[in-house]
C-alpha cells in the first residue's frame, strides 16, 4: 500500500513538470474536413491530406476515380513555404554501398583486399496511377524544428483532466486565426493529367493555414487515465488527421 502510495506521488509530480504542447489544427482553400483528414473530391480523384503526428508529417494520397490512367508530375509539383518552394523531385540519385575486406600475410608484409557493391535507386519524375488506385507520398514536414509563435489575443476554455491523479480541470489556451492573419502558411502545387504527354493537364494549388492553435499540457492530449491498479497512464496515439502538434520546452 505504502508503495502503491508511493507511486502515484511521483507520477503526480512527474505530470506536473509535463511539457505543453501546441496542436495546430490545419484548413485548407479548396479542401474539406473529414474524418480521415482534409479532402478534395470530385469525379477525377480524390485528394487527401493527413498531418497527424508530431510536427506534421504530410501524408498525402491521390485516389483515381478514372477507367482510365493518372499520371502526376512530380517535376513540377512543389511544397511551398511563403516564396520558397521545395521541389517533390530531385534529378539525383541515391546510392547504397556496402563492402567487406579480407587481410592476407606474405611474408612480413601485409596488406588487404576489399570488394564493394551498392545499388543506385531513382525516384520516378512522374507517377502513374492505375484506375481505381491509390498513390500515396510522405515526404514534407510542416515544422521541422521550434515552434509557433502565436501573436493575438486568447481564450482560456477548461477540458477534463484525462490523466491519472488529476482531478481538477485543464486549462486550454484557444488561439483562433482567419487565413490571412495565421502565424502558419503553405501550400501544396500540384501538376496531373489524363495523358501521358501532359496534353489535358490540369493542376490543383491548395493553401493551408493554422486555424486555430491550443496550448495545453503533453498528457491531455497523449495519455489517458490508469485502467488498472496497476495500470497507471496509458499513452494513445495522436488521431485528429487535420492536426499535428509540437512540444514546447519546459519552462
Amino acid at each position: 500500500m505504502k508503495f502503491t502510495l508511493f507511486l502515484l506521488a511521483s507520477l503526480a509530480l512527474l505530470t506536473s513538470c509535463s511539457p505543453n504542447i501546441q496542436v495546430v489544427t490545419l484548413r485548407g482553400s479548396n479542401v474539406q474536413p473529414v474524418e480521415e483528414g482534409l479532402v478534395l473530391d470530385n469525379d477525377t480523384l480524390t485528394l487527401q491530406y493527413n498531418f497527424a503526428s508530431e510536427r506534421g508529417r504530410m501524408n498525402l494520397s491521390i485516389v483515381n476515380k478514372l477507367d482510365r490512367p493518372l499520371y502526376i508530375d512530380w517535376k513540377r509539383s512543389s511544397f511551398i513555404i511563403g516564396q520558397d518552394k521545395i521541389d517533390y523531385w530531385r534529378d539525383v540519385s541515391d546510392v547504397q554501398l556496402s563492402g567487406s575486406s579480407t587481410s592476407y600475410a606474405a611474408l612480413y608484409n601485409r596488406y588487404a583486399v576489399g570488394y564493394m557493391n551498392g545499388q543506385i535507386s531513382r525516384d520516378d519524375a512522374v507517377g502513374f496511377i492505375p484506375p481505381k488506385t491509390k498513390l500515396e507520398k510522405q515526404q514534407f514536414v510542416i515544422v521541422p524544428n521550434g515552434s509557433l509563435r502565436l501573436p493575438g489575443d486568447f481564450t482560456v476554455e477548461q477540458e477534463k483532466a484525462n490523466w491519472v491523479d488529476r482531478k481538477k480541470p485543464v486549462d486550454v489556451k484557444l488561439y483562433t486565426y482567419d487565413d490571412n492573419k495565421s502565424p502558419l502558411t503553405f501550400r501544396n502545387y500540384l501538376t496531373l493529367s489524363t495523358d501521358k504527354d501532359f496534353k489535358t493537364e490540369f493542376h490543383i494549388d491548395t493553401k493551408f493555414w493554422a486555424s486555430d492553435v491550443k496550448v495545453l499540457p503533453r498528457d491531455q492530449v497523449l495519455t489517458r487515465k490508469m485502467s488498472s491498479e496497476y495500470d497507471y497512464s496509458l499513452p494513445i496515439p495522436f488521431k485528429k488527421a487535420d492536426s499535428f502538434y509540437v512540444t514546447l520546452p519546459v519552462q
